[in-house]
């Protein structure tokens, strides 16, 4: 991804894993998000999930954005993020090679600690998909458990415990499914 984005010379940048997708106008929506909102940093949605079929099996909506739930997990689907160059520039330009499964948190961890305004959007944008041998589902107890504990320790040192922990996704999933209830009740917000 790094080599990748090297590469790369638009003014947003985004990475979509092999197994993923961009909803159909999502990227000319994003595009134009950026255009009228010169003061957002970073942008992303909500997520359908699909199986290896690309049928639908379930689907994440998310509250509006909470820099203080992301210190405690990575709620963000990364196939949604969208972000300005300058913010990439202004975070080291790469991903650190040392995550193999939490980068994507780790840079979001980086953007926030870089003063980005990240801002999501109420609209589904990507698709995730769901197999068995998907790597979030392989190495989440293993390298991803490992991983989700040195950034946790990072941002929050003593102040992290697990039942502080649960509590705060417990928070965060109320909040998800009341923005769950008005999406289905046709409001955006």
């Amino acid at each position: 991804i790094n080599r990748g984005f090297a590469r790369s010379g638009g003014e947003i940048m985004a990475w979509l894993n092999s197994d993923d997708l961009l909803l159909p106008g999502a990227v000319r929506f994003i595009a134009d998000y950026f255009a009228r909102h010169p003061e957002v940093d970073a942008v992303y949605g909500h997520r359908l999930v699909v199986d290896e079929r690309d049928w639908q099996v379930g689907r994440w909506v998310l509250p509006r954005h909470d820099g203080r739930m992301l210190l405690w997990a990575d709620y963000i689907p990364q196939e949604t993020l969208f972000w300005r160059r300058a913010l990439w520039e202004k975070t080291g330009s790469a991903l650190d090679q040392s995550f193999k499964f939490a980068f994507d948190w780790d840079i979001l961890l980086r953007f926030q600690k870089a003063g980005a305004w990240i801002v999501r959007l109420p609209w589904f944008i990507g698709c995730f998909r769901v197999h068995d041998s998907q790597k979030s589902i392989v190495e989440i107890s293993t390298v991803g458990m490992s991983e989700m504990a040195r950034l946790r320790e990072r941002e929050l040192g003593s102040c992290f415990d697990e039942d502080r922990l649960v509590r705060h996704v417990v928070e965060m999933q109320r909040k998800a499914a009341r923005c769950d209830r008005l999406l289905r009740w046709g409001l955006h917000w």
